[in-house]
């Protein structure tokens, strides 16, 4: 059984896999369209520092490096989908 916090642990979590996944599904289903998947990986990536804000935010954790490291993956990302899709 999960208790308290665990609980909660699990259903962010759950929601983040929930939200990259249908950032997945509309990515592929723009294929052929490299600025529309340019544009739904920021969202996804902005979707991403915001739920990590978020989630620290209410573990009672959040801190500046802690919004650094989400943001500097979110750009990292958009910066490796930009250059395989406009490769």
């Amino acid at each position: 059984m999960i208790k308290g916090n665990n609980r909660h642990h699990y259903i962010h979590h759950a929601s983040l896999i929930l939200l990259l996944l249908i950032g997945f599904v509309l990515f592929f289903q723009f294929r052929g369209f490299p600025y529309r998947q340019i544009f739904i990986s920021s969202i996804i990536a902005s979707i991403y520092v915001i739920w990590g804000i978020i989630h620290h935010y209410l573990k009672g954790d959040l801190h500046i490096r802690i919004v650094l490291e989400y943001s500097l993956i979110a750009i990292l990302s958009i910066v490796i989908v930009w250059g395989a899709v406009l490769r």
